[in-house]
């Protein structure tokens, strides 16, 4: 992604909002913190631990991650929890 492809994709992004599709196929807009699972160990996490995300960045190549406790994740490394 070119720097003024990724510029034009940050005009429509937030740090702090996400929307998610949740169980009953409908989209909702969650805000940090988001309460995760950590589905396998990586770094410091632990597998089932929860965390809480507190910023959401984007890649260069355009992909969500997840700010926690000062690094960034990538999202496959979790499941959001929504209640």
């Amino acid at each position: 992604m070119s720097n003024k492809e990724l510029i034009e994709l940050l005009k429509f992004c937030s740090p702090h909002i996400i929307y998610v599709v949740n169980g009953q196929n409908s989209i909702i807009k969650l805000h940090t913190p988001l309460k995760l699972l950590v589905l396998q160990d990586i770094g410091v996490l632990s597998k089932n631990e929860k965390v809480f995300c507190t910023k959401l960045k984007i890649t260069k190549s355009g992909r969500i991650v997840f700010y926690i406790e000062g690094k960034n994740y990538h999202t496959y490394y979790f499941d959001i929890l929504t209640k």
